[in-house]
């Protein structure tokens, strides 16, 4: 039997204990909804400030900064509608600067003449002589390759830097005498 009561009492204390959390819950809750309250309360009476009614209760250095807040909401809404007023006429110039372009465009085509037939190449008027020596016969040089057969028709279209394979072989060019050498004279 004691085993009883003391499972119990137990209980009983577990349930106030449960009791007690529950009820310190409940007042966290309530205040926390009461400062809600004045919150919201707090930023109706501001809305209303803001509107111009409800003022009797605002000091003058309120006022100041409430009228300073209105004239940079003032000043911001006209900048935003001025802006919107004048994008329908820069869109309207826009259109009309493209239109002229347009117009100068057709007039410097009339200028040239018509592609509508082939326009021949550079190379139909001037045909390329192959005389480059690293082309011909298929020479190479020690620092030049070259992967083209002229004998088949293919071209070489790869850019070769450096000196020509023949460039040692070649004769350096006399010098004309001058006038003051007396043996030539």
């Amino acid at each position: 039997m004691k085993k009883t009561f003391s499972r119990y009492n137990k209980c009983l204390q577990g349930s106030t204990e449960m009791a007690l959390v529950e009820h310190k819950v409940e007042k966290q809750v309530c205040k926390e909804a009461d400062n809600l309250k004045d919150e919201v309360a707090k930023l109706q009476m501001k809305q209303l400030q803001l509107l111009g009614k409800n003022l009797t209760s605002v000091s003058l250095k309120e006022l100041e900064v409430l009228e300073q807040q209105l004239s940079e909401g003032l000043l911001s809404v006209k900048e935003k509608k001025d802006l919107i007023g004048i994008l329908p006429f820069q869109e309207q110039l826009l259109m009309e600067q493209l239109e002229q372009s347009r117009l100068q465009v057709e007039e410097l085509r009339g200028f040239f003449p018509s592609t509508d037939h082939l326009v021949r190449s550079y190379l139909e008027y001037y045909p390329v002589e192959r005389k480059n020596s690293l082309m011909s016969h298929n020479v190479r040089g020690p620092d030049v390759t070259c992967a083209c057969n002229l004998e088949k028709g293919d071209s070489d279209t790869t850019l070769y830097l450096g000196l020509p394979s023949d460039h040692h072989k070649r004769k350096k060019p006399e010098r004309e005498s001058h006038s003051n050498d007396p043996e030539s004279q």
